[in-house]
């Protein structure tokens, strides 16, 4: 099965790029076709633009988003990796939402103002990293916003069946140890979330 692993940070040799890198290992390891979007690294234009707004009225997309949905359209299931920046996601993946799910794509309103979503990946996986640790993420409530947004009212607003939301805590206080288990906790995912492709 082919899964979009979309990943959403400045430098690929970071940890969100290595982590990327343990889950593409591991859908390889289950027998998935990972296809991976660098945004980044790939120049995805992330401002939602006048032009793109004109596409859309008329029924097209611009060429990058048309590639991007494409991606989309083949994969049998969904990925994000990311860094959690204002206890939110970086511009790079906030536009990829804005721009290549937008109305009619990935999503439509009812006559009766309730919303269809138009996806059908039965899974979506979203891997994060973050600076602060699990007891302070667990004291303050600082995840729940970003899986209100992402999760409920984006991936399953718009037709995801199950999604499973991962974040790596404490990096910025993170030995090498504990990176180490969090790319081996990558790549688990990557080997197990989705099941084993068929032969």
């Amino acid at each position: 099965m082919r899964i979009l692993v979309v990943l959403a940070h400045p430098r690929r040799d970071s940890f969100n790029g290595a982590v990327a890198a343990a889950l593409l290992d591991g859908l390889r390891e289950a027998g998935h076709d990972p296809d991976m979007a660098d945004l980044y690294a790939e120049g995805f234009r992330p401002a939602l633009t006048e032009a793109d707004m004109a596409a859309f009225s008329s029924g097209s997309a611009p060429a990058d988003v048309a590639g991007y949905r494409e991606r989309v359209r083949r994969a049998g299931g969904l990925a994000f990796v990311f860094p959690i920046w204002w206890f939110s996601m970086p511009a790079a993946m906030k536009g990829f939402f804005d721009r290549v799910f937008f109305e009619g794509f990935a999503f439509r309103f009812l006559p009766d103002g309730r919303v269809e979503g138009l996806l059908r990946h039965p899974k979506a996986l979203v891997l994060n990293t973050a600076g602060a640790s699990a007891l302070q993420y667990e004291a303050f409530g600082f995840q729940k916003p970003l899986e209100r947004l992402l999760d409920d009212w984006t991936l399953r607003l718009c037709g995801v069946g199950q999604v499973r939301h991962v974040v790596f805590h404490g990096l910025a206080a993170a030995d090498e140890a504990v990176r180490k288990g969090y790319l081996g906790e990558a790549r688990k995912l990557g080997a197990g979330f989705f099941g084993r492709a068929a032969r």
